[in-house]
């Protein structure tokens, strides 16, 4: 798992954009955002509100249809500089107001579960689909930043997807997502006519997926020989994970991943839904070893039954430790 951008990061790379562009990007996200909440406060999940962090509700603000999610902050992997109406400090903000009396309410994950008579693995899901669509953000603008926008696999089409059509005329990158679009259309629909042009494109998009799947194995060798480089002889596993830490991985299954595949470890996986290598739990187990000495930070809020977060502490003594290394990332 990749960290999308910080907000100063993103900032930056929009200074970049041409205004058309970033009034495009920013609509789109809040436009896209502004779905996911509506989806979510009409989903047959949430059906009622309770009274959360001793804040009264008037008696007109009972009904839950009157309330909206409008606004979502992710302040990043370890910060907590959000902060929720119990005065708990937050990664995750949401901000919740009525329609028509206006009040505003800000929650972390939690206590808007609690809102909304909810189990707090609802949230999460919200934040995943909010993710992806920071995710695409992120893609695309990169992408601009690159002069990457991918218009030449459409040389030669007569036709393609009107969200397509919408980023070219916006001067908008293609994303990652609408190119292999592309592909499956270009492989269900064959015109004689066009079939040379069809072709081309087809593989224009097989060699930008294959260069794509070139640059994640490089940067996964690149991590496994420093990672082997710097590992005092017949490392334990918390070593290994913890060399992992400092080089950028925060997610303990993808660490697990790394593991299992370079190592002389345990390589079953496990039987269950995740599907995740058999020693990630002594992975997790390991990692917080290290959180209990103070050499990593637990991300609790962000850290759920699908995967455990940690990264390098920045005030902590690591000279006793293993020795730090800088990150790819």
């Amino acid at each position: 798992m990749i960290e999308p951008l910080s907000q100063k990061e993103r900032n930056e790379l929009l200074k970049l954009v041409s205004d058309e562009q970033k009034e495009f990007l920013l609509n789109q996200l809040k436009r896209s955002r502004e779905t996911i909440f509506g989806n979510f406060m009409l989903s047959e999940k949430v059906h009622a509100i309770q009274s959360a962090d001793e804040i009264e509700l008037l008696d007109d603000e009972q009904d839950v249809v009157d309330w909206m999610i409008v606004e979502y902050v992710d302040h990043g992997l370890g910060n907590r500089h959000g902060k929720c109406a119990c005065g708990r400090s937050l990664r995750y903000e949401f901000t919740v107001q009525h329609t028509k009396t206006k009040k505003t309410i800000i929650y972390g994950k939690d206590h808007l579960a609690e809102f909304l008579n909810l189990n707090v693995r609802d949230i999460d899901g919200v934040i995943y689909e909010l993710n992806t669509i920071d995710f695409e953000l992120d893609e695309l603008l990169i992408k601009i930043k690159e002069a990457d926008y991918g218009y030449e696999l459409l040389n030669g089409l007569s036709q393609y997807p009107k969200d397509i059509q919408n980023h070219v005329e916006h001067h908008i990158p293609l994303l990652n997502r609408q190119m292999k679009r592309l592909f499956k259309m270009i492989e269900e629909i064959k015109i004689v006519e066009q079939l040379e042009a069809y072709k081309k494109a087809n593989t224009q998009i097989m060699k930008r997926f294959e260069k794509e799947k070139k640059v994640k194995q490089s940067r996964e060798q690149e991590i496994m020989e420093i990672v082997h480089a710097r590992l005092p002889t017949n490392a334990s596993l918390g070593e290994i994970a913890f060399r992992f830490v400092q080089n950028g991985l925060s997610s303990a299954t993808e660490i697990s991943h790394h593991i299992r595949n370079h190592f002389h470890v345990e390589k079953r996986m496990s039987t269950g839904v995740m599907e995740r290598p058999y020693i990630y739990i002594d992975v997790v187990s390991s990692l917080m070893e290290y959180v209990k000495q103070d050499y990593l930070l637990f991300d609790e809020e962000s850290s759920g039954l699908e995967d455990c977060l940690f990264f390098i502490n920045p005030h902590a003594q690591l000279e006793n430790c293993t020795e730090i290394q800088e990150t790819l990332f």
